[in-house]
C-alpha cells in the first residue's frame, strides 16, 4: 500500500526521498543541514498509526549541553496503540511511574531502558497510552558528534563486561572504529546512543516547547515525488502473540538505506 502524507502532515512529502542526503552527505559529511519549521502541538495529536507515518521525512534534533546540534531524518517508526495491543507497554491501559508519558499529551517523549544497557525513544500520540517508537534515522547534522557517542558507548560496554569477568581492557582498537554513516542510527537503540536520549535527559520532555528535543519540517525542494511508505510487522515482539506480531504496524520510507530491516515481501505490494 502507497501512503501519501498529506493529512495533518502535508509537508512532509518534501525531504522524503534519502538520494538527496545520501549524495551529499556522503561527499560531504560536515555539510550544514538547513533547519525547517519547528512541528507544533496539532501535529501529535492525531491517532498513534497515522503519526507514525507522518513521523517519517521529519527530522529529530537534538540539543546537547556542550552546544552541539544533531539532526536526522527519521525513516522508520512503529506504533503502539496501547488498549488491546499485546506488543505496548500501556496494554489494557496499565499505567505505571514508568510507562506515565505514554498517557501524558500528545507530543511527549517516552524514554525507557531495556536489556539492561539501550533506551529506546518514543512520542506520545492521540489515544490512550498510545505512542510511536522511533525506529531509524538518517543522520544529517553532527555526524561525527554521533559516532563519538557509539565510539564512547562501544568502549564503555566492552570495558565493562571485562571487568565483570576479571579481565583486562585490552580490546582492540579495530572494535571503536567509526560506524558507516548507514549504520550510525538504523534501530531504535543505536538511534538513542548516537543522539545522546535517555531517560534522565530525555523522558516526558514536552516535543513542542523543549530546547534540548523536538521535531523538524525539513527543508523543501529536496524530493522530486512523494514518499513510499513500507507498511511491515513490528520487530521483535513474538512474545505478544501471532495477531499483534503480524500487524502491519512498522513503516518505513521505501528505497532508504538508513532503515533497521527491509521486508521484501511487503515492499513487494507497493505499487510501482
Amino acid at each position: 500500500m502507497q501512503f501519501f502524507c498529506f493529512k495533518m502532515c502535508d509537508k512532509s512529502v518534501v525531504n522524503a526521498t534519502s538520494k538527496y542526503f545520501t549524495d551529499n552527505l556522503e561527499k560531504n559529511p560536515h555539510k550544514r543541514f538547513v533547519s525547517g519549521e519547528r512541528v507544533k502541538a496539532p501535529f501529535y495529536n492525531q491517532p498513534c498509526e497515522e503519526l507514525a507515518k507522518c513521523l517519517l521525512g521529519k527530522i529529530l534534533v537534538r540539543q546537547l549541553s556542550n552546544g552541539s546540534v544533531l539532526r536526522g531524518m527519521i525513516v522508520e517508526t512503529e506504533s503502539y496503540l496501547g488498549g488491546e495491543d499485546l506488543a505496548s507497554h500501556s496494554c489494557g491501559g496499565r499505567e505505571t511511574p514508568a510507562n506515565k508519558p505514554m498517557f501524558m499529551s500528545p507530543g511527549t517523549a517516552y524514554v525507557y531502558f531495556t536489556y539492561g544497557m539501550y533506551h529506546c525513544f518514543n512520542i506520545s500520540s492521540k489515544g490512550e497510552g498510545a505512542a510511536v517508537l522511533l525506529r531509524a534515522v538518517q543522520p544529517i547534522e553532527g555526524i561525527e558528534e554521533m559516532q563519538r557517542k557509539r565510539k564512547q558507548f562501544m568502549e564503555n560496554m566492552y570495558a565493562k563486561r571485562r571487568a565483570k569477568r576479571g579481565l583486562e581492557n585490552n580490546i582492540k582498537a579495530s572494535l571503536y572504529q567509526d560506524k558507516k554513516i548507514t549504520e550510525l542510527c538504523n534501530g531504535p537503540s543505536k538511534l538513542c546512543i548516537s543522539f545522546d536520549i535517555d531517560i534522565a535527559s530525555c523522558n516526558k520532555c514536552d516535543l513542542v516547547k523543549s530546547d534540548s528535543l523536538w521535531i523538524e519540517y525539513g527543508a523543501d525542494g529536496t524530493a522530486s515525488e512523494p514518499m513510499k511508505i513500507v507498511e511491515a510487522p513490528r520487530i521483535g515482539i513474538d512474545s505478544a502473540g501471532p495477531i499483534w506480531a503480524n500487524k502491519l504496524l512498522r513503516f518505513y520510507i521505501f528505497g532508504s538505506e538508513f532503515v533497521s530491516r527491509q521486508n521484501k515481501a511487503c515492499e513487494e505490494n507497493l505499487p510501482s
